[in-house]
C-alpha cells in the first residue's frame, strides 16, 4: 500500500491511496474460510463447501467490503499519523476516480479531497478592547415589570370572545406554499399575547376570535423579533428554515388576566420565603431581579462581542469550494444549494469561531473546561434554596440523573456553562470598555450584533 498527499490550492489537497492485492488478500481469504465454516448446501456437509464455491458465492462482496474497510482505516490513520489538521471530512474526488471492477480489478487506486484547516495564532491581552454596556433602568421599565407580576399571579379567566388586551393558548402547525397544512410538518403548542404582536393588521386577524378559531400568519413578520419566534416554537439555533415559515394557529383558549391587588398575599406569592412586607420592599426586590436579569444580558452581549472581534482580528480564510461541498454531503437532503449560498456566511463564521476556539482550549484548557461534575452542581442548584450548597440528598441525586438522561437538555446546560467560563476569561484577559447606555439603544445593538 502507498499513500500520498499532493496540494491542490492553498488550503486543499488530494490523498492518493494506491491499494495492492497483496494489501487485503488475507483479510478476504480469512472472511472466506468464516463463510465457508457456516456454509450450507445440499450434498454437502456443513462446513465442507468446496472453496470455489464459497468464492463465487461470496467473492465479490467480501472484497468489496475489505476493500472498503482498508480503505477507510489507512485514510483515518494516514490523517492521524501526519498530524493533517482537516475540515469536515474527506471527499472521494469525482474527477480521478474510476469505476471499479471487483470482479476483474487486482489493484485500486483512490483519491480524497481534504481541506485543510488555516495554520494561525491568537492571544488573549489587554489590548483588545471590547465593550462593556450598562443598561439604565427607568421607572418604566420597573412598572412594566410589576404589573407583569401582577397578571401572572392574578386570576385567569377565558372569553369566548379575545380582546386585543388577552393572550391566547393554541397550536402553530405549518403551512406550504399551496396555503395548505403540511403533511408531518413542524407543529408546536404556543402562547402569546396579541398586543405583543407588532404588525396591526395580523393583531386584528385575532381580535373577536374564540376557540376553534384558525388564523395563518408568518411569525417573523408578525412579532418581528427572532428569538421571540424561537421561544413560541421552541426552536433552537440552526433552524433557520423553520423561522421564516407560514404556520397556522388555532386558538384553543383565550386568556385574560385580571391583576392581582398589590398586598401581602402578593408578595408571599411571589417570594415565598416572606422576607417582603411592604410594596417599597416588593419593588426593590424586583428591581435587583431586573439589574441581574440585565447583567445576563449585558454578559452575552460580551461574549458576542467578544467572538465577533475575535473572528476579525484572526482573518482566516477557509476553502471555500470543498467547504461548500463538504456541507452539501455532510447535509444530505436537509438543504438546497440555493439554501446553502444563503446561508453560507453563516457556516463559515461558526466554523471560523469552532478554530479559533480549539485554540483557546489549548492555551486555557483549565479556565474553560466543563466537566460533567460541573453540569450536575448546575442541575443540583435548581432544587438548593438560594443555589447554596447543601448535603447530599439521594432523592435530588436521583433528579439530576432524570435531569441529564435528556441529551439535549444535558447539551444546553453544557453550552451555558460553557458561555459562562468564556466569558469570565475574556473578563480576566480582554479590556472591557464601559458604556452606559439606555434600554432601547441596547436592544438596538444587541438585535445588529449577533453571533
Amino acid at each position: 500500500m502507498n499513500i500520498s498527499q499532493e496540494s491542490n490550492g492553498d488550503l486543499t489537497a488530494i490523498i492518493h491511496i494506491q491499494l495492492s492485492q497483496e494489501d487485503y488478500t488475507e483479510e478476504v481469504n480469512k472472511r472466506l474460510s468464516e463463510y465457508r465454516k457456516k456454509a450450507s448446501m445440499p450434498g454437502f456437509r456443513p462446513g465442507k463447501v468446496p472453496m470455489g464455491i464459497v468464492k463465487k458465492m461470496y467473492g465479490k462482496g467480501v472484497l468489496a467490503e475489505e476493500v472498503n474497510k482498508k480503505i477507510s482505516d489507512s485514510l483515518n490513520k494516514y490523517i492521524l499519523e501526519e498530524k493533517l489538521n482537516i475540515l469536515g471530512y474527506p471527499l472521494p474526488n469525482m474527477e480521478k476516480n474510476e469505476t471499479i471492477d471487483f470482479d476483474s480489478q487486482k489493484d485500486f487506486n483512490f483519491y480524497f479531497d481534504i481541506g485543510l484547516a488555516p495554520e494561525f495564532d491568537i492571544d488573549l491581552t489587554k489590548d483588545i478592547k471590547i465593550p462593556y454596556y450598562s443598561v439604565k433602568l427607568d421607572d418604566k421599565e420597573i412598572e412594566n415589570a410589576i404589573n407583569d407580576i401582577k397578571l401572572r399571579f392574578g386570576n385567569e379567566e377565558n372569553p369566548e370572545k379575545a380582546e386585543d388586551t388577552d393572550a391566547l393558548q393554541g397550536s402553530f402547525s405549518e403551512v406550504g406554499g399551496d396555503g395548505n397544512l403540511v403533511d408531518e410538518g413542524y407543529v408546536h403548542n404556543g402562547y402569546f399575547k396579541i398586543e405583543d404582536i407588532k404588525l396591526k393588521t395580523i393583531q386584528k386577524k385575532f381580535i373577536g376570535k374564540g376557540a376553534g378559531a384558525k388564523v395563518v400568519l408568518n411569525l417573523m413578520k408578525a412579532f418581528k423579533e427572532e428569538s421571540k419566534v424561537r421561544s413560541l416554537l421552541h426552536l433552537h439555533e440552526g433552524s433557520e428554515d423553520k423561522l421564516e415559515l407560514d404556520y397556522q394557529f388555532e386558538i384553543e383558549k383565550v386568556v385574560r388576566h385580571e391583576e392581582a391587588e398589590m398586598n401581602e398575599e402578593l408578595f408571599l406569592k411571589v417570594y415565598p420565603g416572606g422576607e417582603v412586607k411592604t410594596e417599597e420592599e416588593f419593588r426593590e426586590k424586583v428591581t435587583d431581579e431586573l439589574k441581574r436579569h440585565r447583567a445576563n444580558d449585558t454578559d452575552k452581549q460580551f461574549l458576542v462581542d467578544t467572538i465577533n472581534e475575535l473572528i476579525k482580528m484572526a482573518n482566516l480564510e477557509l476553502p471555500d469550494e470543498f467547504m461548500k461541498r463538504w456541507l452539501l454531503e455532510s447535509n444530505e437532503g436537509k438543504i438546497t444549494a440555493k439554501q446553502l449560498e444563503n446561508q453560507y456566511d453563516s457556516y463559515v463564521k461558526t466554523m471560523k469561531w469552532q478554530l479559533i476556539e480549539n485554540k483557546l482550549r489549548e492555551k486555557y484548557e483549565d479556565d474553560v473546561k466543563v466537566d460533567p461534575e460541573d453540569i450536575r452542581d448546575k442541575v443540583r442548584s435548581y432544587f438548593m434554596p438560594g443555589g447554596g450548597e447543601q448535603e447530599s440528598n439521594p432523592q435530588i441525586e436521583q433528579i439530576v440523573d432524570q435531569v441529564l438522561q435528556n441529551q439535549e437538555e444535558s447539551q444546553r446546560i453544557h453550552a451555558g456553562l460553557q458561555d459562562e467560563k468564556y466569558t469570565k476569561l475574556f473578563k480576566e484577559k480582554l479590556t472591557q470598555k464601559d458604556k452606559e447606555i439606555d434600554a432601547d439603544k441596547f436592544f438596538e445593538i444587541a438585535s445588529n450584533n449577533k453571533f
